[in-house]
Order: structure tokens, then C-alpha cells, then sequence
């Protein structure tokens, strides 16, 4: 496996790669089993498994001192090769932009191609992937870096859309909602609120 190995850290590390990839690797070094291959280099620390068939490739120093990205990094490399429409969002993005102090375990990220009904587990963190509208990614989103983050009058609204839409919590989003919404923009707010379902400015209303 040595071979391969070393090219792999050569070429790819610090890199998202896919199945794919490996298997053209494989047959250009006439390695029979991609997914033996796949086994050895996830239980020997060469790659990290980001989402099914997609995966981060350490850099020779990351694999040399067993050290990883952060998780956002890796999450942010990942999505990036999924899709352009993407962004760390809801309770997240709260602890991203300093919204608050409380820690939430699971990383929720918010995108217009895949979605997962359970959560998954990156290197070890628990992560919740959403799926939505395409026309929700035209506004709210701040990049930083790698990561892409939704500000706060987005935050607010994604809370009261999922939340109507069962999901997330409905309570738990409109707790959110008020807990907030006296530091939000509410100019920019409710332009951001044209964007949504006719259902989401009522509740806006209800809850003002």
C-alpha cells in the first residue's frame, strides 16, 4: 500500500476527493478492491470520510502528527465540491457569528442538493444536513474563509421556515425567534422575508 499512500498524500493532500478518484487511482496502480482501499486508508489515517463517497485527504504534516482539519474546514471542503448553494445555518451560524455562548453539539448545514433524515457523524461530530428551496440562497449568506454562514435575519427566518415545516422544533424556533429579534435588522429582515412562503410572514406577524 505504500505506494499509493505516498502519491495519494502527495497529489490530494490537504484536498476533497471522491470514490470515484480512488478508483481511477486503484486501476492506474492496478489495486483490485476500491473499497478495501477506501477501508485501509480511513482505519490508518490517511483520509477522513466526509459524506458518503466524498473524503478529505491529510496533508503528509496532518497524517504525520494524527491531526486533522477542523471540523468546519472539513465540512466547508466537502460541501464545496457538492454544491456552490450551501452555508452553516440555525443554531450554527448562532455560534459562528458569536450569537451566543451555548454549545450545541450537532453542526446544521443547509443546501440544495442533498439531505439526510438522520445525522451523521463526521470525524466523530454529530451533523444535521438540510435540504431547501434554491431561491433561499440569493440572500443572508456570509462567507468567511472555506465557511459560508448565514447572518442574523436569515438565522431568525430559517428558524420560523424550518419550524413551521416540522423540521425542527416548532416551540424551540419560535423560542429562538424571540430571543432575537429585538437585535435583528428588521429593514433588511423583511426583505429577506419576501423570499419566503406567504405562511412565514404571517407567522412573522403573529409573533412581531
Amino acid at each position: 500500500m505504500r505506494p499509493i499512500t505516498q502519491i495519494l498524500l502527495a497529489e490530494f493532500g490537504g484536498k476533497v476527493i471522491t470514490k470515484e478518484d480512488l478508483e481511477k487511482l486503484s486501476t492506474y496502480l492496478k489495486v483490485d478492491d476500491v473499497d478495501y482501499l477506501v477501508n485501509y486508508l480511513i482505519q490508518y489515517g490517511y483520509i477522513i470520510r466526509i459524506l458518503r463517497g466524498l473524503y478529505y485527504v491529510k496533508t503528509p504534516v496532518e497524517f504525520s502528527f494524527k491531526s486533522s482539519p477542523t471540523i468546519y474546514k472539513l465540512l466547508s471542503l466537502g460541501m464545496n465540491k457538492v454544491t456552490k448553494n450551501w452555508y452553516f445555518g440555525l443554531f450554527t451560524a448562532l455560534v459562528l457569528n458569536g450569537l451566543t455562548h451555548e454549545h450545541y453539539t450537532t453542526i446544521f448545514i443547509i443546501n440544495d442538493k442533498i439531505a439526510r433524515t438522520k445525522i451523521i457523524r463526521v470525524n466523530g461530530t454529530p451533523v444535521r444536513i438540510i435540504k431547501t428551496k434554491r431561491k433561499l440562497f440569493d440572500f443572508g449568506i456570509v462567507e468567511k474563509g472555506d465557511m459560508k454562514i448565514s447572518d442574523l435575519e436569515k438565522i431568525l427566518l430559517d428558524f420560523l421556515y424550518f419550524g413551521n415545516y416540522g423540521t425542527i422544533s416548532k416551540e424551540l424556533a419560535l423560542r429562538i425567534w424571540r430571543e432575537y429579534k429585538d437585535s435583528a435588522d428588521w429593514k433588511k429582515l423583511k426583505k429577506y422575508l419576501e423570499k419566503y412562503p406567504e405562511s412565514i410572514a404571517k407567522v412573522v406577524g403573529d409573533v412581531e
